[in-house]
């Protein structure tokens, strides 16, 4: 589940927010009997994958998940790419954890996938360690700004020009120019602690849930 209230969305489509209901290709690790129960039988491969999304497609789901982890299964921007000419009218949430990915290299990735998919990307923003690294949160916090930052410069300037306590840059965007003109893809961003949070409000168009209860998502809404 996600709730909305997009910003770049709100001065173009209606000032009321939006709640979105999305589907979940469970590209890492393996499907699942039901909610937090692994199935041993049904590991993470291509095919099953791209059956979940097409699946969702047909059943005219808007957006699908694709999530990101280091673990046995998928990986996003491969699979999104190899996707992205089957569907026809879904969204694809692309995971992307921070920090992975040569800032602006990472934004020439997404802009290619949106034109791939003709406009139908969307971008889950993650701020989690690095595998095999340990990391400080209030670096993870900064690090993930500074890359957002540089994301929606190269999408919308002339040029990206970040002096920042982690990166660095100034180079012309015109290589990263995304098929989605007013602002390139939006951003969602989960996450339960008060820095992620912050991270979110602050950078962000929508804010990422899972399923629970309709108490605990109102707090949620309602904080953010």
């Amino acid at each position: 589940m996600f709730k909305s209230d997009v910003p770049r969305l709100s001065t173009i489509r209606t000032h009321q927010r939006v709640c979105e209901v999305g589907w979940f290709a469970d590209l890492c690790g393996g499907d699942t009997d039901r909610l937090g129960k692994l199935d041993p039988s049904r590991r993470s491969n291509y095919e099953h994958c791209r059956d979940i999304v097409l699946t969702a497609d047909s059943l005219d789901y808007k957006n699908i998940l694709l999530p990101t982890s280091y673990m046995l299964g998928q990986e996003v921007l491969p699979f999104a790419a190899a996707i992205a000419s089957q569907i026809q009218q879904i969204s694809l949430l692309t995971a992307i954890r921070t920090g992975e990915i040569h800032p602006p290299m990472l934004a020439r990735h997404l802009s290619t996938l949106d034109h791939l998919l003709q406009g139908r990307l969307t971008v889950n923003i993650i701020n989690s360690e690095l595998p095999g690294l340990v990391e400080d949160p209030e670096y993870r916090y900064q690090r993930c700004k500074e890359v957002i930052e540089i994301l929606q410069q190269a999408w919308t300037q002339e040029r990206i020009e970040l002096q920042g306590q982690i990166y660095r840059f100034s180079l012309p965007s015109y290589p990263v120019k995304p098929y989605q003109q007013h602002g390139g893809p939006l951003l969602y961003f989960g996450g339960t602690s008060p820095g992620s949070r912050d991270v979110c409000a602050q950078y962000c168009d929508v804010f990422l849930m899972w399923p629970d209860t309709e108490e605990a998502l109102f707090e949620s809404m309602q904080d953010l």
